[in-house]
């Protein structure tokens, strides 16, 4: 919820807000934010600040209004409103789609755990929650997204982040990237908002299928990821998913391709979501194919200098890409 201020400039969860457009601060106007600087007008809804841009996003504050939310692909846990026996094939699908893989890699609770070793208390950043909670309910989280959910502190666009510079000390996105129109802008933005020596946490997808329709623009090679972060010191990194994965998602997709009739395509993507569990369980048995993954995470600390040349990355290619460690190193 959007902190009770009486001056600017305002704040959110104790961090203090920009203005996307120019980074100035914003300070509260009855039931909305104003830019200190350029007089833009951001509304807040239900306590949730929706910090766009509407001159350079994809989204618009418009699709915000009315306090429904942005209703355009189900983006998020909450987004799905059937019922019945659909519903009841939704949850299946989502508990399949689920499955773990076997392949063991840090996750987001880690990387919080490894930055508060260094940094107590550290603040952090989440984009694209997905209306998931991260982190312990003491942990100066603030979580953001393209749609309101029941764990989303702000919409805000990745491209332009609402915050002033060296705002945070890890900034965490899980299955973003792949989502966003320029991810090497908002990469960048990540570096800015971060303070000196802080973090990224990042898993994107490589060999996986379209999902989120239009929502859907890029994809990372090993190398292709690395060079992402390339402002970034790597502390560890490696492979999120494998090729049983990519196998399952495969399998589903050419089921799918096989008849444009919904009946069909519902009943073939619950096909390849039944051999979904079965097949991660190879992923780590097949672990020697870093270029066949379905998916790569990179933890790295914000560098100071020259970014990572390509060269380098060229040379490294075969020692550095692989299945990465199970566990993040000591800080």
């Amino acid at each position: 919820m959007i902190d009770e201020v009486t001056a600017s400039p305002a704040t959110l969860q104790g961090f203090r807000l920009a203005c996307p457009k120019d980074r100035g601060p914003l300070e509260a106007e009855g039931a909305a934010l104003r830019c200190c600087r350029c007089g833009t007008l951001y509304p807040v809804i239900d306590g949730v600040p929706v910090l766009i841009d509407d001159e350079r996003s994809v989204f618009a504050i418009a699709d915000y209004g009315g306090g429904a939310g942005y209703e355009g692909p189900s983006y998020g846990r909450d987004a799905d409103r059937s019922g019945g026996l659909r519903r009841l094939y939704h949850r299946a699908a989502r508990r399949l789609g689920d499955a773990e893989t076997s392949i063991r890699h840090p996750d987001a609770a880690e990387a919080i755990a490894y930055v508060a070793a260094l940094r107590p208390r550290p603040r952090v950043l989440v984009v694209g929650s997905g209306g998931l909670r991260l982190g312990a309910p003491e942990d100066r989280v603030l979580s953001t997204d393209v749609a309101f959910g029941p764990a989303v502190d702000a919409v805000a666009d990745a491209h332009h982040l609402p915050f002033p510079d060296g705002s945070f000390d890890l900034v965490i996105a899980v299955a973003v990237l792949e989502h966003v129109a320029d991810p090497w802008l908002c990469a960048r933005e990540f570096g800015r908002v971060l303070d000196s020596g802080g973090h990224v946490y990042a898993v994107t997808p490589f060999l996986q299928p379209v999902h989120m329709g239009a929502y859907d623009f890029t994809r990372f090679t090993p190398i292709g990821h690395r060079r992402l972060f390339r402002h970034f010191d790597e502390v560890a990194a490696g492979v999120a998913m494998g090729v049983g994965s990519v196998a399952a998602w495969t399998i589903g997709a050419a089921l799918q391709s096989a008849s444009g009739r919904r009946g069909w395509r519902m009943a073939a993507r619950m096909m390849g979501l039944l051999l979904t569990p079965l097949l991660r369980r190879l992923d780590r048995p097949l672990r020697h194919g870093a270029d066949a993954a379905g998916g790569c995470w990179f933890f790295g600390r914000l560098r100071e200098g020259a970014p990572v040349s390509d060269r380098d990355l060229v040379r490294d290619y075969r020692d550095r890409f692989g299945l990465g460690p199970e566990r993040l190193p000591p800080p």
